[in-house]
């Protein structure tokens, strides 16, 4: 009984909490917008939500989420091609493993901004496939990552046993290790699908041409129109889908966690 008390307790505070957390984002935005006096550079919120309304009701902004949501999982899906072959020869094979780890570094260290220069250099004229190729680069990394750790961790009593049997053999490898590694590639795309998403708006959004479409391009647009009170409530609209996201993000690493317990 003092238990669930306690739980109820923890939860009402978080709630509490969190509410005052979001008034005083409110309180400060409308501080400066006051401060700043002038709705076109700085909206306040009246104005914002009105804004925020004519967005929700917009189809063109929610085809270019889905433009954008769709770039982002064929960049996974060509990562996860990539992740799992390249993963597999490095999580059973050291040598391999060593070959990959400079490369995986580079790819982790370059700044995603020189990505997408270089990408928009000699990929100018298809800006659709440059921003799955940065999404991809950006991602992949993290990917090979997990599914060699699902690999290398798997248990030392069941790698014992697949010696005997044969530790790289046909069935050890697809019927007992990449059944045991699966999670952990899982896991891995969940963590990297909201970080593929946000890679693909400011891929969008730097490449600033007109023959990519998605959310990053409205937020060029508005932002080359000057429509500041438009950029601010689409920036919000995005915040709150991410965040419904992160929620679902959150429960399937949930459930997955259990799984590799």
């Amino acid at each position: 009984m003092k238990e669930n008390r306690h739980q109820l307790t923890e939860r009402s505070k978080k709630l509490l909490y969190t509410s005052i957390g979001v008034v005083f984002i409110f309180v400060v935005w409308e501080i400066l917008a006051l401060s700043i006096n002038n709705d076109f550079i700085f909206p306040n919120i009246v104005t914002l939500f009105t804004r925020f309304g004519e967005l929700f009701i917009n189809g063109e902004v929610w085809l270019g989420f889905l433009e954008s949501f769709g770039r982002t999982l064929g960049a996974l899906g060509i990562s996860l091609v990539l992740a799992f072959g390249l993963g597999l020869l490095g999580g059973l094979f050291s040598r391999f493993r060593y070959f990959f780890r400079p490369i995986i570094e580079v790819l982790k260290l370059v700044p995603t901004p020189c990505v997408i220069f270089l990408i928009f250099l000699y990929l100018g004229k298809t800006p659709n496939l440059g921003s799955i190729i940065i999404t991809s680069l950006v991602v992949f990394p993290i990917l090979y990552e997990s599914f060699v750790t699902g690999l290398l961790n798997i248990d030392d009593s069941i790698k014992m046993s697949l010696r005997l049997e044969g530790y790289y053999s046909a069935k050890s490898i697809f019927k007992v290790q990449l059944s045991e590694a699966f999670p952990y590639l899982m896991l891995g795309v969940l963590n990297t699908l909201g970080l593929g998403i946000k890679v693909s708006i400011v891929s969008e959004i730097l490449l600033g041409t007109n023959k990519i479409w998605g959310i990053g391009r409205i937020i060029y647009l508005y932002k080359f129109d000057a429509d500041f009170p438009g950029m601010f409530s689409l920036i919000i609209l995005i915040v709150l889908m991410f965040l419904i996201l992160d929620l679902l993000i959150f429960l399937g690493k949930k459930s997955l966690k259990k799984w590799l317990r």
